[in-house]
């Protein structure tokens, strides 16, 4: 791994509540986090694609910082300019649960962006950070890509076509974020990319998710996104699922899902760098040319960086 992306103080924010993302908190992680990076040389802050290509040439893993939710900046523009200056350089709009920028995809109701959402999109926009909607409604989402003059991306999610739950995105939100110039990134995270033919979640199943997006918005806007941690993952849906009221989710209407098994671990895809390696092999082992493997392991996040932060 030469390079991966800090989903930032999501368990502080998971813990006190239904995901507040407070203001103190986030910018007392991020600074703290910037702190203990100074103290050492294997990890390096990454802020703009030199400091990456600087990272990996002197044998470093370059670090972005980033959020899963603009919650933190509350109904204060300036606080994303103060976000950029702490290194943040890909912001997710909403964290499932819906804020005052738009719809999360755990809320019923979604109707795309508030007032305070466009200001803050255009404001990302101007700044250089990247605009996520994994967590995002699936209006909010389309409002993004329709208001955005940047790539909108998707970074850790998988096709509802093969599991239809609304933590997977539609065809039409995956091509709207494509058009933009966005990729998709395919999550390996338990119980997320499942699929009817392989109900018990695996590296395959992942793959099939990925070929699915593929075979939908070309490989020029697929990614890998695993959403994993050097850890028990299933361990946090234990433990956080409760907070975020899955049964009042969508009014309690559940989506009816295919039989499948609920697993300790991802086969596979047991960790990011596990998985990385182990999509990378799965490629080659079916045929796909190193260009197109170079693309999905970062070429076409690396172009999304290049257009976004260079603005």
């Amino acid at each position: 791994m030469d390079l991966f992306f800090d989903g930032g103080p999501a368990a502080v924010s998971m813990i006190r509540s239904h995901a507040p993302w407070d203001w103190d908190d986030a910018v007392s992680d991020l600074a703290m986090r910037q702190a203990d990076l100074a103290h050492q040389r294997l990890v390096a802050p990454v802020r703009t694609l030199e400091e990456a290509d600087r990272a990996r040439a002197g044998h470093q893993v370059g670090v972005v910082l980033t959020l899963e939710s603009a919650s933190p900046i509350g109904n204060d523009i300036d606080r994303l300019d103060l976000l950029y200056g702490l290194g943040v350089r890909l912001l997710g709009l909403v964290y499932s649960e819906s804020n005052q920028l738009g719809s999360g995809l755990a809320d019923a109701g979604d109707t795309g962006l508030t007032l305070l959402g466009r200001r803050a999109l255009r404001r990302m926009n101007d700044l250089g950070i990247i605009v996520d909607v994994s967590h995002s409604g699936d209006a909010t989402a389309l409002d993004a890509v329709r208001r955005s003059t940047a790539p909108v991306v998707i970074t850790h999610a998988g096709s509802r076509a093969l599991w239809p739950t609304p933590r997977m995105k539609p065809d039409d939100v995956i091509r709207a974020c494509a058009g933009s110039g966005g990729f998709i990134g395919v999550e390996a995270a338990p119980h997320t990319t499942v699929t009817a033919r392989h109900p018990r979640h695996d590296l395959d199943s992942v793959m099939e998710h990925i070929e699915r997006c593929i075979d939908l918005v070309g490989i020029d806007h697929v990614a890998f996104g695993p959403d994993t941690n050097f850890g028990d993952h299933t361990a946090w849906h234990r433990t956080f699922a409760p907070l975020f009221g899955k049964d009042d989710a969508h009014d309690g209407k559940a989506p009816e899902l295919p039989p499948h098994e609920e697993v300790e671990y991802v086969r596979g895809c047991e960790n990011p760098a596990e998985a990385v390696g182990n999509m990378i092999r799965w490629l080659f082992d079916r045929g796909y040319s190193e260009a197109d493997v170079a693309k999905l392991a970062g070429g076409n996040v690396r172009r999304v960086a290049e257009t976004v932060w260079g603005r």
